[in-house]
């Protein structure tokens, strides 16, 4: 059988993809996969637990440049190299479901109530599926298209050993925090990680601390503590994944990142204001999430509209606490 997956973006959702395509592989053993992607997350495919044959680039920038015709010749040359049995569209929008359209494969799948509706014109099978969270979603897709029984779970991710040996000598016992993130409201201060920090170093002395995510957040991760290892900027993103791998816990903003950790079953703790963990979170057991106590959670605006960002406002002393309690057993949440 040969499969295409389309889901081009982002970071934490294709990470969110992975369970279903466990399911996927655990199916069909012997099927080959290829996947649509954009250039910067292609490399995460290297974590995929159906092994991807192909990643073909859709380079969304060229496709809404002066590039649009040869970018879009291309991208259809290029899927046309292979008679697919199946297309699953798990992106749900237009542009999407017409890259499915170019595949010319037999069964065109989606989202029956895709995120643009116009995505639906591309399919002939279209699957409504109930679930909330994302990884749950593209289960109950995947399941019902395939009729899979097997139950769901977070699958082991194969090790990069490329990446995981191209690492910096690490210290042996060591916390992530991933303060960075895209939106501004979700941006918790330096500070309430720093104190955080301090908190677990009382009751583990020996802990290390290493602030992680792109160049962009070096600047902000920089100002946490003088005694935080500062790799933001500094690893690709399959070095990230084998950065996290070893961790002790990860603490860290709404981020693909922190997605990361979920899928890698490490304990992770992630501060919530503007967004909902239960729709977009990190998903697995080993997963704590905090909230403040305000009646503006989970207002999903990108910046506050009254600049008080009461969702900041959480004890850092108690999540601290949670934190040391998971280190002192050693093992998930």
């Amino acid at each position: 059988m040969q499969i295409l997956v389309i889901k081009p973006s982002s970071f934490g959702d294709i990470v969110h993809l992975f369970p279903a395509l466990a399911l996927m592989r655990k199916k069909f053993p012997e099927a080959e996969l290829d996947f649509v992607v954009n250039p910067e997350f292609a490399s995460l495919l290297d974590f995929s637990p159906f092994p991807v044959r192909r990643k073909i680039i859709f380079e969304r920038k060229k496709l809404s440049s002066l590039r649009f015709l040869p970018e879009l010749l291309a991208l259809r040359r290029n899927l046309r190299k292979v008679h697919y049995d199946i297309t699953i569209d798990f992106q749900g929008l237009f542009r999407s479901g017409y890259v499915a359209h170019l595949s010319r494969s037999k069964v065109k799948a989606g989202f029956s109530g895709a995120r643009e509706s116009s995505a639906e014109i591309f399919y002939n099978r279209k699957i409504a599926v109930s679930p909330a969270h994302a990884v749950e979603r593209y289960a109950a897709l995947a399941k019902e298209l395939f009729e899979i029984g097997y139950e769901l779970e977070q699958p082991d991710l194969p090790v990069n050993e490329k990446a995981r040996q191209s690492l910096p000598e690490l210290p042996e016992k060591y916390i992530v925090l991933l303060p960075g993130t895209r939106w501004e409201s979700k941006r918790f201060p330096a500070e309430f990680f720093g104190s955080i920090c301090r908190n677990i170093r009382e009751k583990h002395p020996d802990m290390a601390f290493i602030a992680a995510g792109s160049a962009g957040e070096r600047e902000h991760a920089g100002t946490i503590w003088d005694e935080v290892i500062n790799m933001a900027g500094k690893t690709s993103l399959p070095q990230l994944f084998e950065l996290l791998r070893r961790a002790e816990a990860v603490i860290g903003n709404d981020s693909g990142p922190l997605h990361a950790a979920a899928a890698l079953k490490r304990p992770v703790f992630g501060f919530y204001g503007p967004t909902d963990p239960v729709l977009t979170g990190p998903w697995g057991d080993n997963c704590r999430f905090f909230f403040a106590d305000c009646s503006c959670a989970g207002c999903l605006k990108r910046i506050c509209p009254d600049g008080s960002y009461r969702c900041w406002q959480m004890d850092t002393q108690m999540i601290a606490d949670e934190v040391s309690q998971v280190c002192n057993r050693g093992e998930g949440i």
